[in-house]
């Protein structure tokens, strides 16, 4: 999961960095030791740019930026780094940068890309222009997706919306006939009382008739 969260900043990245390259600054460079012979090389910049690492014939590290420009108060930082002997930084004329380390086991040094809108980025020996357009081509694809997805839970929160309601209305109809039912029960029960009333009057009465006249006769 974090690796594709990362390959989505790297991806928006480069997009970025190809739609405002002119705006794509390199703000510092920091050395930073790690072990004796091991030390990460880290580029602060506006966004993650192309870049190729390679070596030269006299074993000096290059890191070449495409679509990016020097900062004017770019600086270089070296933190538990005392091994570097030489630290070049040059802006060419195809706008973008060129660094030239040389220090001793330079190919095991890391390249990460520290930006404001993104986690650190480790980089590889190079970004082609054909990995940046399969880079921009999955963009495109994961914005497809996104869309798509958001259509889609729109389309269940509907349905569950209308199933909701249909629950809603069941139930009220099911308590509305309950309400009937019970009304009627307690209308039929009230008549029977009264029913039950009516007859033991007129059987009281006739009974007291008959009383009287049997008290006429005597």
């Amino acid at each position: 999961m974090k690796k594709i969260i990362l390959s989505l900043f790297i991806i928006i990245s480069m997009i970025s960095s190809a739609a405002f390259a002119s705006d794509n600054s390199l703000n510092s460079i920091i050395i930073e030791g790690v072990s004796d012979d091991s030390y990460n090389v880290i580029l602060r910049t506006d966004r993650v740019a192309s870049i190729k690492k390679s070596f030269n014939d006299s074993g000096v590290l290059v890191l070449e930026l495409k679509n990016i420009a020097t900062s004017l108060n770019m600086d270089t930082k070296y933190v538990n780094a005392n091994n570097i002997d030489n630290v070049i930084v040059e802006n060419t004329s195809n706008n973008g940068v060129n660094i030239y380390i040389e220090a001793p086991k330079a190919a095991k040094a890391d390249v990460i890309f520290d930006t404001p809108a993104a986690p650190p980025v480790v980089v590889g020996d190079g970004i082609s222009r054909n990995q940046v357009g399969w880079i921009a081509a999955a963009f495109v694809l994961v914005f497809a997706m996104a869309g798509s997805f958001k259509k889609s839970a729109e389309k269940d929160a509907r349905v569950t919306y209308e199933n909701d309601l249909t629950e809603r209305e069941i139930k009220f109809y099911k308590e509305y006939k309950s309400n009937i039912i019970t009304s009627a029960k307690i209308d039929s029960k009230i008549k029977e009382n009264l029913a039950k009333a009516r007859i033991a009057n007129i059987t009281k009465n006739a009974a007291t008739i008959r009383s009287l006249q049997k008290m006429s006769m005597k």
